[in-house]
């Protein structure tokens, strides 16, 4: 019987994931599955999608099919759901057919992930790589299989209907809440002649509370197990595995966009007024509900297809504004008369209006539904072209992405008109009161847009808080919001005078074009012809097609900044990396962008090395990248709040978004920054060349060749790989097969930092002196391995070449010569591993 706590529990389960973005990148089928629960129709009641949907949310235990069962299994891929004795009931028939069923009594979940990266993830959320987990209750919704596999297994064993009021009482009661998880989900695969099935279990009982079990074909990597968690107020989807099935990945895109025309109006209030019309293409055969995403405060007020012609679609309509902003979803699904053909077109005008633009005190502005202002498929990313129209109060300046063909100023307003030269993979805009300062580096035009005031919660930043002491802002990982500096509240004491952003914009300007020809060496030319920068009143930068979105405190001078408290290591963050490390998302996130979310960390690692080697190249006595690999290093070995764990071992950077948790809410940021650029790094040094007229030729033209083949298109690490693997060096080659796979398998898919030292012994030799020893490799599997590099130290001179040695296990012993005596040997004291010496 369901407790009154397990029934809140339950509910709760239902409406609290919702669609994650990271650089537009959607977790395709989470979000579809599972963030679906709050969406409501918003068309008529006659609608028949509806109807069905409404029928389906309305399904509850059929009276006459309630059994006591005993041994029964049902294995879907690397998950088997063992009920061992309890009482099962189906769902009431759906027009004929099992859609559900719900179980009470005794049972197992048993996972058996085949990725050890996966295995590791699972035991890092539930104690054993494996998962073997009591359950008492639980909640079934497929269109698979499994109602032919229960029928099957009730009639062999004889099985015959019981009577069992509580049972159904306590179920039905629930069942309300629960069933809008699946619904839209069922109704895809119902709607479709070709329907690509899921199975989806919530699962009660033992140690893990709540928990998920899902294997869906219309995600790349149907298998998926997880649960909800809450800390410190947040809520938090903790990803416990996710995998493709044995048999191969499933199939997520459903439509690719070919173009955009979007109108937008901004009104005096700053709420927003838009009409979207899309040209969409079909990318398989029997569809009828396409899920799009669009922001939370936008309301729907219709969708036609090019005949004017009203479509059904389904929305958050049916809940409270207030509920909207707290519990809805930046999903709406639009349904189509008939099913689609692939490759067939679809012409759609959506219209809706809402709030999108954020109002941050003291006459600042900016458009927080970034990704979300207008509707575009949640799918992978695709390249077409965008033609915008925007309208907005005279008062305001506006910049978006793409070339402007036109502005005109009226009365109460101002009108433009912005075209892509190129195509694009998204579009943005953002708005304020700004001052502006240009550069032109060669051909590409930049214009710096500044505030003219500081935004209300960074100005308390500002105020005299005695003994306040230094704020700790996130040094890396700035594109997660930091709620550092939010200190509007305290008491105000004596204020001085605050800083005005618009003085450093003149420099950031001419900065930001020299950054801009020296990067065109690693990456090439420019990709767009005009570039806009634009400030966020948040801890958090961002890169759009021709569009840069940064910090606030970006536009303040330093030692404004150190007079508000921001730690050095923080400033240098937002004054000189992130600039730079967003402009070069120019190339790594616009030009190309990652196919998956497990992708990510390329782009970021990009990125940020890219912008740490302008910075060492324009300031060489400072040694920025040295300084900022060893700072990355000492985050990957510092330890979590509860000083069980290092950094590095949240996860390997392919599971990018999935390391943000409950566990640890910035993983993302500790991990993909400093080691995605660490790997990166790691690259160069093994290519590089040091007697060549050109060192890093080969890095170069490896970066020059990724991008010229995936230009307006996806980049995996697969491409990666493969690219690298051809610019490899024999040196590069330990494992004798000419494969980088050893390199991408201990530091993309797996965690450990290794540990090094020296145990040798020197004597003189026939020509010069034989050095005999072990190098003991710790933190590591001992199947790691590494071209560890050691030198030798003669008085200050400094230290020499003498050779590598190939690990093989914890201990590899080696031999080397040297002309002269050595003082000491020291291992890579060049930093060309991330690694720990001794």
């Amino acid at each position: 019987m369901l407790s009154e706590g397990a029934r809140l529990s339950l509910f709760g389960y239902v409406r609290v994931v919702t669609v994650r973005h990271m650089r537009g990148i959607l977790l395709s089928g989470i979000a579809v599955c599972l963030a679906v629960a709050a969406a409501q129709a918003s068309r008529p009641a006659s609608s028949p999608e509806r109807k069905l949907y409404d029928e389906l949310n309305g399904l509850r235990t059929d009276r006459t099919r309630v059994y006591h069962i005993r041994e029964f299994a049902l294995r879907r891929d690397a998950v088997r759901l063992v009920f061992e004795e309890g009482t099962l009931g189906l769902l009431e028939p759906f027009h004929g057919r099992v859609l559900g069923a719900v179980f009470s009594g005794s049972a197992r979940v048993l996972a058996t992930p085949r990725d050890p990266a996966e295995k590791r993830s699972l035991a890092r959320f539930v104690g054993t790589p494996l998962l073997d987990e009591p359950v008492s209750k639980a909640y079934l919704r497929f269109t698979d299989g499994t109602a032919a596999e229960i029928e099957a297994f009730l009639k062999a064993s004889g099985a015959k209907p019981l009577d069992d009021p509580s049972f159904l009482s306590d179920w039905n009661s629930v069942l309300g809440s629960l069933n809008p998880t699946s619904s839209l989900r069922t109704l895809r695969d119902l709607d479709s002649p070709s329907p690509l099935p899921f199975f989806q279990a919530a699962l009660a009982g033992g140690q893990q509370g709540i928990f998920e079990v899902s294997v869906d074909d219309r995600r790349p990597e149907q298998v998926m197990l997880g649960q909800v968690r809450y800390r410190e107020g947040g809520r938090y989807y903790n990803l416990w595995a996710m995998f493709p099935r044995a048999e191969g990945p499933g199939q997520a895109e459903t439509i690719v966009p070919v173009s955009y025309t979007i109108e937008t109006t901004v009104q005096e209030d700053l709420g927003l007024r838009g009409r979207t019309q899309m040209v969409l293409r079909a990318a398989r055969d029997g569809e009828r509900l396409f899920p799009l995403v669009l922001s939370r405060g936008l309301r729907v007020q219709s969708v036609t297809d090019e005949t004017g012609q009203a479509l059904d679609f389904f929305q958050n309509e049916d809940l409270s504004e207030k509920e909207v902003l707290r519990s809805g979803d930046d999903l709406l699904f639009v349904v189509v008369p008939v099913p689609t053909h692939a490759g067939q077109e679809l012409h759609w005008e959506v219209k809706y209006s809402g709030n999108v633009i954020t109002e941050a005190g003291n006459g600042v502005f900016y458009v927080g539904a970034r990704g979300t202002w207008y509707p575009h498929p949640m799918d992978v990313i695709h390249f077409c072209s965008f033609d915008l129209t925007f309208r907005w109060p005279r008062r305001l300046n506006l910049v978006a992405t793409g070339s402007k063909t036109e502005e005109e100023e009226g009365e109460d307003s101002r009108a433009g008109h912005w075209i892509s030269d190129t195509p694009m993979s998204m579009a943005g805009f953002n708005l304020g009161i700004y001052r502006r300062a240009s550069a032109d580096a060669g051909p590409v035009h930049i214009t710096v847009n500044a505030n003219q005031e500081l935004e209300q919660a960074l100005a308390g930043l500002f105020r005299s808080h005695p003994g306040m002491g230094s704020v700790s802002v996130e040094p890396i990982g700035w594109r997660r919001a930091s709620e550092a500096w939010k200190l509007s509240k305290q008491p105000t004491g004596q204020l001085p005078a605050m800083p005005v952003p618009t003085p450093v914009i003149g420099q950031l300007a001419a900065d930001i074009g020299d950054a801009l020809r020296s990067m065109e060496q690693w990456n090439g030319t420019f990709p767009y012809a005009r570039l806009e920068v634009s400030p966020l009143p948040l801890a958090l930068g961002q890169s759009w097609p021709g569009l840069l979105y940064l910090s606030t405190l970006t536009f303040v001078p330093k030692e404004s900044q150190q007079r508000a408290g921001v730690g050095e290591r923080a400033s240098f963050s937002f004054s000189d990396l992130m600039p730079f490390h967003e402009l070069a998302h120019q190339w790594w996130g616009n030009l190309v962008v990652p196919a998956s979310y497990r992708d990510d960390w390329i782009m970021e690692g990009l990125a940020n090395y890219c912008a740490l080697l302008y910075l060492d190249s324009r300031r060489p006595s400072e040694h920025v990248l040295a300084r900022a690999l060893e700072g990355y290093r000492g985050d990957l070995l510092g330890r979590l709040k509860d000083e069980t764990q290092m950094s590095d071992q949240i996860g390997p950077l392919a599971l990018g978004p999935r390391l943000d948790s409950s566990l640890t809410p910035n993983g993302f940021s500790r991990v993909v920054y400093a080691k995605g650029t660490w790997v990166l790094h790691m690259m160069r040094m093994m290519l590089q060349d040091p007697a060549a007229k050109d060192p890093d030729a080969r890095f170069r033209g490896m970066l020059h060749a990724l991008l010229e083949k995936h230009r307006y298109s996806s980049l995996s690490e697969a491409d990666l790989r493969q690219e690298l693997t051809r610019v490899m060096t024999p040196q590069m080659d330990l494992e004798s097969l000419h494969s980088m796979d050893w390199f991408f398998d201990e530091w993309v898919h797996a965690t450990g930092i290794p540990r090094y030292s020296l145990d040798y012994k020197v004597s003189p030799g026939a020509k010069g002196f034989q050095i005999q020893g072990t190098l003991t490799q710790e933190g590591v599997p001992d199947t790691f391995l590494a071209r560890v590099p050691l030198y030798t130290t003669q008085g200050t001179a400094k230290p020499e070449l003498l050779g590598w040695v190939v690990t093989s296990g914890m201990e590899t012993p080696f031999r080397l010569r040297s002309a002269a005596k050595p003082d000491h040997l020291v291992v890579d004291p060049g930093q060309t591993l991330l690694a720990v010496t001794q």
